[in-house]
Order: C-alpha cells, then sequence, then structure tokens
C-alpha cells in the first residue's frame, strides 16, 4: 500500500495524491468529469485494491462506551440502503484471529474508520482508575452510555494521528465528519 499507483483513465495517480484528498483539478478539466465524480471513482478503485489487505477499523464500542480497534483482512465495504437508511456503512472483514468473515453495520449517528494496514493506535479506553491497593485496580468511566464526548475524544486523537502519519484511510464514515445514513454521502462540517 506504500507505493499505491491506481490507473484511472490514462492517469496514474500516486499515494500523495491521494493523501491530498484526491482533490485534481487537472482531472476534472481533461477527464471531463467533477472532482466529486472522481474521488468516488477512484474511493471505489481504491477499496477494490484493498480487499483481502490487512486494515484497521475503529467503531463505537458495545453499549456506547468508547471507540474500539479491530484488525483483520478487508472483504468488502461501502454503504447501501438498510430499513429507511439509504447509505448505511457496512464492513466485511475477518477479524484477527478469526477464521469467519464478520459484518458491522452503522446506521444512526454511523462511527466507522478504516485504514489500510495495521498498527494503528488503540483509543484511549476512557476510564480513570479511583482505587488501586497493588492487588485490586478499580476503575469507573468517564462519561455515561451513549455520551457524545466518547467520539469528540477520539476524533481529536484520531485526526491528530492521521495528520502526523503516512495511513491511508480506506472509509472514513463517521457522522462527527459529517457522514449521514440516510443520504450515504458527507457534508462539509465547518469548524
Amino acid at each position: 500500500m506504500e507505493n499505491l499507483i491506481v490507473e484511472y483513465k490514462g492517469f496514474k495517480i500516486i499515494n500523495s495524491t491521494y493523501k491530498a484528498g484526491w482533490f485534481m483539478t487537472e482531472c476534472e478539466t481533461m477527464c471531463g468529469e467533477t472532482v466529486d465524480e472522481v474521488k468516488g471513482d477512484l474511493d471505489d478503485l481504491l477499496i477494490e485494491r484493498s480487499k483481502g489487505e490487512l486494515i484497521t477499523a475503529y467503531f463505537q464500542g458495545g453499549m456506547g462506551m468508547g471507540i474500539i480497534r479491530v484488525e483483520g483482512r478487508l472483504k468488502d465495504i461501502g454503504t447501501r440502503k438498510y430499513a429507511q437508511y439509504n447509505g448505511a456503512a457496512y464492513l466485511h472483514m475477518i477479524p484477527k484471529r478469526k477464521r469467519k468473515v464478520r459484518g458491522y453495520l452503522q446506521t444512526y449517528n454511523p462511527y466507522m474508520l478504516v485504514l489500510a494496514g495495521v498498527g494503528h493506535p488503540n483509543p484511549e479506553d476512557g476510564f480513570n482508575i479511583i482505587k488501586d491497593d497493588g492487588d485490586v485496580v478499580v476503575k469507573q468511566s468517564k462519561y455515561m452510555s451513549f455520551d457524545p464526548r466518547w467520539k469528540e475524544e477520539s476524533d481529536v486523537q484520531l485526526d491528530g494521528y492521521l495528520e502526523n502519519s503516512e495511513a491511508i484511510v480506506l472509509a472514513d464514515y463517521r457522522h462527527t465528519k459529517g457522514f449521514s445514513a440516510y443520504t450515504g454521502r458527507t457534508t462539509k462540517i465547518e469548524a
């Protein structure tokens, strides 16, 4: 994945272009397509080439407490219609040390980030130690279940990591970054 080169309508797109967010005004004028169309096509090509590759996925944990990291092999990823959601985010992968494909589906306020490769950091666990007498450690969660601060803290940590690393983002289906399961699209969030 480090030397990623994708052929697209006679153009060679390299990893540095991907890191810049597939923003190519030259391709917009030369290919006759909008930047969003080109970006969508290239993201699809990247996911297709990554099938079977090792990935790291981040999801909201059980009972809405914290963000968890899962490593494994990618089988399929994207959005699809599910109940009232036109663009529910899904991921099929074989987690590390497992044999069978597992499916993950995110609908209302989805939180799914998928990175190429493994060895990416674990998010903070979100628990404070309230008692440690050497033999017994008692921890208490920072926030209640489904508190939005779980995602806010993880966003700060993950965004900082993505800015300062060479990590390749295969999919970012985080509602905190503007993704909506109702439309299956990301809208810009102004800071």
